[in-house]
């Protein structure tokens, strides 16, 4: 059966069938969901069961899969290359709302691109669905920052163009006060600089690199680059340039880092269970 590609009307955002991820991919497979994925810069599967290592198998094809430093908000995951989205605890238990973890997890909610605090960074990330609420499982946003610099006046373009722009984890922790990372953690994940403005190269389009990691701007007052980057945030999420995808049991959501914002949304987290897998492939260089 062949590859099917559903776009969403606003053409951000498809579903893609016809394709079961628990077998192996294969290069002509591969080319028409990486042709997708940037098009689209969201993609999602539905009725994907995956154990991690169909899952780890698919990422591979689009780079070298992050590993993450073990640490407090990892500890459930064996895997390095795993990164538990979820609100169970150690011992699999529902975390009670002093857990350490969940603290850290609530900077997902805030508009964000995976592993900006990294050189390379992440280029493509994908989430998989373990077990969802039974009811209104929380959905996750996107926001097209092609669109959004696209939508920019061509003299804001040229302003903002030559900037750069350093991102932190310990930026986007500390909107939540979280600040007890290990040495391990420290030595990791320094901060990182990049670009304001990125060439999406699947596309050829340029693009906002933005989001809660990033901390502050270069040879720039802090507070006012700081100020500068909440504006563009808010201005790169706003509704018309936003996908809101709504989870499905198992679906496998896929997205492109270096062009898109994504935040996770609000739920129950104390009556109901949540599990997600993460996983993500970095850029081949430096960005």
């Amino acid at each position: 059966m062949a590859i099917t590609v559903k776009p969403m009307p606003s053409g951000f955002g498809a579903e893609v069938s016809g394709i079961d991820l628990q077998e192996p991919l294969n290069q002509e497979s591969y080319t028409e969901i990486e042709a997708a994925l940037a098009r689209h810069g969201v993609i999602f599967f539905r009725n994907q069961p995956l154990d991690e290592a169909a899952q780890e198998a698919f990422i591979r094809w689009f780079g070298p899969p992050n590993a993450l430093a073990r640490q407090l908000n990892n500890s459930r995951m064996k895997n390095p290359y795993f990164y538990d989205v979820s609100n169970i605890d150690e011992n699999g238990k529902i975390m009670m709302q002093e857990h350490e973890r969940r603290l850290y997890l609530q900077a997902n909610l805030f508009w964000h691109t995976d592993m900006s605090m990294r050189q390379p960074p992440a280029r493509v990330t994908a989430l998989n669905a373990i077990v969802l609420p039974e009811e209104n499982p929380p959905n996750t946003e996107f926001a097209d920052t092609r669109a959004a610099w696209d939508a920019l006046p061509k003299s804001r373009q040229a302003e903002l163009e030559p900037l750069r722009v350093v991102h932190s984890v310990y930026a986007s922790r500390a909107k939540v006060g979280y600040t007890n990372f290990n040495a391990e953690t420290r030595n990791l994940l320094p901060p990182s600089e990049h670009p304001l403005v990125r060439l999406h190269a699947g596309s050829g389009r340029k693009c906002l690199y933005i989001g809660a990691h990033a901390s502050h701007i270069v040879d720039m007052d802090e507070s006012e680059g700081r100020a500068l980057l909440e504006e563009l945030t808010e201005f790169a999420t706003q509704p018309q340039f936003r996908y809101e995808h709504k989870w499905q049991p198992h679906d496998l959501l896929v997205w492109d880092d270096s062009c898109t914002l994504h935040r996770a949304t609000p739920f129950d987290d104390q009556k109901y269970r949540r599990e997600l897998r993460w996983c993500s492939a970095r850029e081949l260089e430096p960005v």
